[in-house]
């Protein structure tokens, strides 16, 4: 059978925190090429350069020579930088935002009785951790739920017994009981 590729085509899940993240880093670039762009103004004012323009010599304070072709640098090093990191934090944004949708969905049908969703994502995908624990409280939740029943079916027998035995009643409530108290409310 032939494998399909599959092409991601929504690359924004969660828009508000992958556009945050992304800025977060992209200011981070910005922010260091200004420091950078500062520090080597302010370590060349006591400095001078001798430089040749037009045919004659001059004498000019270094971060007046350096200035400009310095800006041009800084500009074109952080619009390019900025871009890589824009596409870099989109990708690594979206293997946590990818996750974080899926298994907020997920906890959704959870909440509404359905223990049985799958928490499962992607291999390469992060939040394996949570996955993997959530999955665990599912299956926790299923065990609880399936002892329960089991435990209301035993008790509907032992009530459509001829005789009503108060003991073996209240052994099976007793029985409900003990499991009910495992939640914590």
């Amino acid at each position: 059978m032939e494998k399909k590729n599959i092409r991601r085509s929504h690359y924004f899940i969660e828009k508000e925190f992958q556009a945050e993240f992304i800025i977060k880093f992209c200011s981070i670039v910005i922010l260091a090429s200004l420091i950078i762009g500062l520090l080597v103004i302010f370590l060349s004012q006591g400095s001078t350069t001798v430089t040749i323009e037009n045919t004659r010599v001059l004498v000019k304070n270094t971060s007046d020579f350096i200035f400009p072709i310095m800006l041009q640098t800084l500009i074109i090093a952080t619009v390019l930088s900025s871009l890589s990191v824009i596409i870099l934090t989109l990708f690594t944004s979206h293997k946590i935002a990818g996750p974080l949708y899926r298994l907020k969905k997920e906890i959704e049908l959870f909440k509404r009785g359905n223990l049985s969703p799958s928490f499962r994502i992607r291999s390469k995908d992060q939040l394996q951790g949570l996955a993997n624990a959530l999955s665990d409280l599912a299956n926790s939740f299923k065990d609880k739920h399936k002892a329960l029943r089991d435990k209301a079916l035993e008790l509907k027998v032992v009530l459509q017994t001829s005789h009503y035995d108060r003991d073996a009643i209240n052994a099976k409530l007793k029985e409900i009981e003990d499991i009910l108290n495992y939640f914590k409310i």
